[in-house]
Parts: C-alpha cells; sequence; structure tokens
C-alpha cells in the first residue's frame, strides 16, 4: 500500500469510529439529572399529598391538576398556590400551599452549587370538612285556595 492509501484508509477509519460512536449514542437517552439547577424557579416537581375527612372529595389546585381525595399528585415546587375542596353536603374549603426551602442548608452544599431540595408546606394538606348546613324549609301550601261555592237557592 502507499502512503496515500493508507492516509486516505486512517480517514476513512476516523470518520467510520465517529459515525459508529454517534449512532451507539443516539441508542440511549442522555440524562441531565446531574446538572445542578441554579434556583428554586426550575420546577422540580414534588409529590403533593391530598387528604380530606370524610374521603371522596374533589380537589382542584390553582394550576389545574385534580384529584379525588385521598391522592397523591406532582407539582412544580415554584410557586404558592391554592387546593380547593369540595364534596356534596360539606362547605368548600380552601388551603394555601407554598414552596418551603429545607430548614438547614449544608455549607457544602451551598459552596458547591448544587440544587437545593424544595419542599411544599403544608405537605400532605388535609382538611376536615364541615357539614353543610340543611336548606331553610320553606311552607309548603295546599295549593291554590279552593272557591267555595254556596248552593243556589
Amino acid at each position: 500500500m502507499t502512503g496515500e492509501a493508507v492516509a486516505g484508509m486512517s480517514s476513512l477509519v476516523r470518520v467510520g469510529a465517529v459515525a459508529g460512536a454517534l449512532l451507539v449514542a443516539g441508542c440511549s437517552t442522555p440524562s441531565w439529572d446531574w446538572v445542578p439547577s441554579m434556583s428554586m424557579r426550575g420546577g422540580a416537581n414534588v409529590s403533593l399529598t391530598i387528604e380530606s375527612d370524610p374521603p371522596g372529595a374533589d380537589a382542584k389546585t390553582s394550576l389545574g391538576a385534580s384529584c379525588r381525595t385521598p391522592c397523591m399528585i406532582p407539582i412544580a415546587a415554584d410557586r404558592e398556590f391554592t387546593v380547593s375542596y369540595a364534596l356534596n353536603g360539606y362547605l368548600p374549603q380552601v388551603v394555601s400551599v407554598r414552596p418551603r426551602l429545607p430548614d438547614q442548608i449544608q455549607p457544602e452544599v451551598e459552596v458547591g452549587g448544587a440544587a437545593q431540595s424544595v419542599d411544599l408546606t403544608p405537605n400532605p394538606v388535609y382538611v376536615q370538612l364541615e357539614p353543610a348546613p340543611p336548606p331553610p324549609q320553606t311552607k309548603k301550601g295546599r295549593g291554590r285556595p279552593q272557591k267555595t261555592t254556596k248552593p243556589k237557592q
């Protein structure tokens, strides 16, 4: 083989090696979990537990997610929101939920710039539903007053 043939083959091998590496890399989805989040607004999801007594209430967050109690839903822990409860025969209730940073932050994590874990408070969200008062009683009439007819004489 001549020098040009070896040089041409060498670049062909390089192109083939790069193409093969890209092909193999394309078979798996890379995970970016190791990249630290620099702010709390990254949209980290937290599992929010929603409960009520009695169970079976319709719970809806102001962010749009809804479920029937007891339930767990993933929620972005980047802003304050509300959970509204509704159940026939009971008064509706609303609970405010807000993000909460951990009480103690480790200095190594703070210096390294790693993301701080965020939680929601309260979690679980729990309400004791109050029975609705009975509807006011209406006086039931006896219908239309009947005409009394006098016998003709």
